[in-house]
């Protein structure tokens, strides 16, 4: 018997065809890139003959694209109800060094733009730190590396230790995860160490993964992610607070050594007493300083006081020959007043004489026969009355 199938039940029939293939990964070279509203991402993959259609969400996406990198994709074939077949990704990542490098710049380039390695946005660590989170695998040397380091140096440091994977295709979920866990459920956290040991580009692109990258960088502890030999550079890196060259030296910027403290120590030593004997000798010359000003101010006052008293001096003396020619002049006129006294004029022989009323006579007119007069002398005086008045 012939089975007619709708055209609604043929593509569902080849779609459970091709999901039977489960996950492929195909490698070949970006063509169209195209983001749609920011969510989602098309875009072809091509090779000398054949094309294949690639969709997928932003969210997905980890890395940089741009046409003509050579990329791997990983996901499944579908034959959409329209009739054309689209190959829906799961992940793509960059496939030889070129790309690697290519897909490397682009997002670093991206996320500069975006202020996430700005040195402004960077903080300091703790300098005696006493809680710090440890990242990375268990099997790496990384880790032995950075406790061997750290058994050298100032102890009493609390590790907590988180295992992820460093390296392939689940290591970015892990590593997130991990500074999640960090960031929410250790207390008293001063800091954040995330490290692995070096390797090639394409080794270490869990670290230059977007989403990782973003984490790092939005850590609410301090980040330091030191990553291989110095000439193994990651984004990761970039973002952290504090980068280190190697797992080792990332040991060596947490904690102190015993000695450099001790140097640290003697230092600030130096410098304090350096500072006390600048400021003994600047307190030293304001007192000089103080006292020569004091001095030359009393030298002055005292200048300015003789002068004072030379000039009362000058003016006692004044004063005091003004008085004996005053008294000379007091003298002169009491000796005239005197003289001129009638009790002076009396004693030479002259006498006074006053009519009844007190008046003292001037004139023969003014005296009238019968009145009585007062005569004054020098020794006394003798009362008379007028009997004639002559002319």
């Amino acid at each position: 018997m012939e089975i007619v199938l709708s055209v609604s039940q043929c593509v569902e029939a080849i779609n459970i065809a091709l999901d039977s293939l489960g996950d492929l990964v195909v490698e070949g070279e970006v063509s169209g890139f195209n983001v749609i509203h920011n969510k989602w991402v098309t875009f072809d993959i091509k090779d000398e003959k054949s094309v294949l259609k690639c969709f997928m969400t932003v969210w997905q996406l980890r890395v940089a694209l741009e046409d003509g990198m050579l990329v791997r994709v990983t996901g499944k074939p579908n034959l959409r109800e329209k009739g054309f077949l689209s190959f829906v990704v799961q992940s793509v990542k960059p496939a030889g060094e070129g790309s690697l490098k290519r897909a490397f710049e682009l997002l670093q380039k991206k996320l500069a733009q975006e202020g996430l390695f700005a040195p402004e946005r960077k903080r300091a660590l703790p300098k005696f730190p006493q809680h710090i989170a440890l990242i990375t695998s268990r099997e790496a040397a990384a880790y032995k590396d950075f406790l061997k380091v750290l058994q050298g140096r100032l102890g009493g440091l609390h590790i907590s230790f988180i295992h992820t994977q460093v390296q392939g295709d689940d290591a970015p979920r892990q590593i997130i995860s991990a500074l999640e866990t960090a960031n929410t459920e250790l207390e008293n956290l001063d800091a954040i160490v995330l490290v692995r040991g070096g390797g090639s580009l394409e080794d270490l692109m869990a670290f230059n993964d977007e989403h990782v990258v973003r984490a790092v960088a939005g850590s609410r502890t301090p980040t330091i992610v030191g990553i291989g030999h110095e000439r193994d550079v990651s984004l990761a890196e970039l973002a952290a607070d504090i980068r280190a060259s190697t797992p080792s030296n990332a040991a060596e910027l947490v904690v102190r050594s015993r000695d450099e403290i001790l140097a640290d120590i003697t230092r600030m030593k130096l410098a304090i007493s350096s500072s006390l004997a600048n400021q003994l000798q600047n307190n030293q010359n304001n007192v000089r300083s103080a006292i020569h000003a004091m001095s030359n101010r009393l030298h002055q006052a005292t200048r300015n006081i003789e002068q004072l008293i030379d000039r009362i001096r000058s003016v006692s003396a004044r004063v005091k020959d003004s008085v004996a020619s005053s008294h000379q002049k007091i003298d002169g006129m009491k000796r005239v007043l005197t003289a001129l006294s009638p009790q002076q004029v009396l004693a030479r022989g002259f006498s006074i004489t006053r009519n009844s009323s007190g008046n003292i006579l001037k004139h023969a007119a003014n005296i009238s026969e019968g009145e009585e007069l007062t005569t004054t002398l020098a020794d006394g005086s003798i009362s008379s009355v007028v009997q004639k008045i002559g002319s």
